[in-house]
């Protein structure tokens, strides 16, 4: 245009700026922006828009200073120009910003929306400030009560803010809150879909299936396992979040970490230095289960997940309920028990569905009595896992406060893994028993995950001594010699 001799005006700027944007070129879109002002053009909404999309691509702080340098008195003030604004502050971690603008659509009598409350809320999450993030949730919900029907799509909208401001409660250590503010969620009766997490079913337990935390999580599950099935009554497993079932490791994922080469392969090959008891019959369980499905004698190319292993121990009295939300693995899982099946009059329930719906909705498919829970959900969502699980355990036991329920969970922020513990014990009592193991040295490949844990409440008397017992001797074989068990 330039060479044209034709002058730009702010339509062809926003053009140029809208195409940058496009393309993630966002140094191109802000020397456009600054080509404006020395112009003296004012910036429509579309130009301010554009222009902060594209530097997403640079960096959050670079976001909200490109507003910031726009200057608001230039917008058009229109909630989506200023719920732009808004979540420019919030990845920028700007919380005070954030509240500023919200308070300035108020003053302007602009509309807030869904959006804009949510980046707002997602700002105080980041800032920590829960006590704003919970007004902010209480403030979006008045106001679209105010309207005469809350739409589907505001409803969906209006999950990621609930979960922003459980997550702020939960890292500040607001339990009550937080679990005040889902059973709200729940309650308000949002479409199910919309609570679930967008990326469910995107993890892949195969890439970490025989690894270290693994052969740790199933050690334990066959202690409860053999203390169950000591007693003559019958029980039910329910495994929240059962996965394939079996896991190939000759398979192209398990192939490219190689976690079970420092897990169940580097154990089997020291299961002398173990002895007969918790860590034999474990192994024992993985070569039969090899075994069921055709594999060579003492072979290991097949890893059984937590419902494989149960299957085995489970007896014609028992029950099973294997739920698996994500349709893949869900499939696996269904092949998986066909092949495992003993009887074909005594088969597990297999659900496809959420189990923390179910279960907080009181949708159970299992009867009263003795039951033993495993909750080991993939920690990958945008749902906060802590608080549900803190939830869904006290739903279990308000239900039946006898349950044995396992929680596994990972070692990554000592803070919050102490704050879980105390959560848990103020539902439980004394009652709840928890072992831990650190690794010595990294994984190969790079794993954040150094250690997990095992929760368990109202566990069978005498497992307490079996872990004392194979402990040590699982820490040699797996170079973990950090681990502790212990009464909270």
């Amino acid at each position: 245009m330039w060479e044209a001799t034709l002058k730009p005006d702010v339509i062809s700027y926003s053009a140029a700026i809208s195409a940058c944007e496009k393309r993630d070129q966002w140094q191109h879109a802000l020397a456009l922006l600054g080509e404006m002002r020395v112009a003296k053009l004012e910036p429509d909404s579309a130009t301010t828009l554009g222009s902060a999309r594209a530097r997403r691509a640079s960096s959050g702080s670079g976001l909200w200073r490109c507003f910031a340098r726009c200057g608001r008195r230039s917008w058009s003030k229109t909630s989506s120009t200023y719920s732009a604004g808004i979540s420019a502050c919030e990845k920028g971690e700007q919380w005070q910003r954030a509240l500023t603008l919200l308070r300035e659509m108020c003053e302007a009598k602009v509309e807030s929306n869904v959006i804009s409350y949510g980046a707002g809320i997602t700002a105080c999450e980041k800032g920590r400030q829960w006590q704003h993030a919970v007004s902010l949730l209480h403030d979006m919900w008045n106001a679209m009560l105010g309207t005469r029907a809350i739409s589907y799509n505001a409803g969906i909208g209006a999950v990621p803010a609930h979960y922003a401001a459980i997550r702020v409660c939960e890292v500040s250590g607001q339990w009550a809150k937080a679990l005040d503010l889902l059973e709200s969620m729940l309650g308000a009766r949002v479409d199910t879909a919309a609570a679930k997490n967008p990326d469910a079913g995107r993890y892949l337990h195969v890439f970490q299936a025989g690894g270290p935390m693994d052969v740790f999580k199933h050690v334990i599950l066959v202690a409860l396992l053999q203390q169950m099935t000591s007693d003559v009554d019958p029980f039910t497993f329910i495994d929240t979040h059962a996965g394939a079932g079996v896991y190939d490791l000759n398979s192209e994922e398990s192939l490219r970490r190689r976690r079970f080469e420092e897990g169940v392969l580097r154990l089997s090959r020291a299961a002398d230095s173990c002895g007969r008891g918790l860590v034999a019959d474990y192994l024992d369980a993985v070569r039969s289960c090899n075994q069921a499905l055709g594999a060579p004698q003492r072979a290991m190319g097949i890893y059984p997940g937590s419902p494989a292993l149960a299957w085995q121990w489970l007896r014609p009295q028992d029950s099973a309920v294997f739920f698996e939300a994500a349709a893949e693995p869900y499939e696996s899982l269904r092949r998986s028990v066909a092949l495992l099946g003993r009887d074909a009059d005594r088969r597990p329930v297999l659900l496809r569905d959420d189990s923390y719906l179910r279960i907080a909705l009181g949708h159970l498919p299992w009867p009263s009595g003795r039951q033993l829970v495993l909750i080991d959900p993939p920690y990958d969502s945008v749902q906060s896992h802590a608080t549900w699980n803190v939830y869904i355990i006290r739903r279990l036991l308000q239900r039946s406060p006898s349950t044995c329920v396992a929680l596994w969970y990972p070692l990554v922020d000592e803070e919050q893994v102490a704050s879980l513990h105390g959560q848990v014990r103020s539902l439980a009592g004394r009652s709840v028993l928890v072992a831990e193991m650190r690794l010595e040295n990294s994984l190969p490949g790079g794993s954040a995950l150094q250690g997990s844990g095992m929760l368990i409440v109202n566990p069978p008397p005498a497992v307490h001594a079996q872990l004392l017992a194979a402990l040590p001797g699982l820490g040699r074989a797996l170079r973990a010699p950090d681990y502790r068990v212990l009464w909270l």
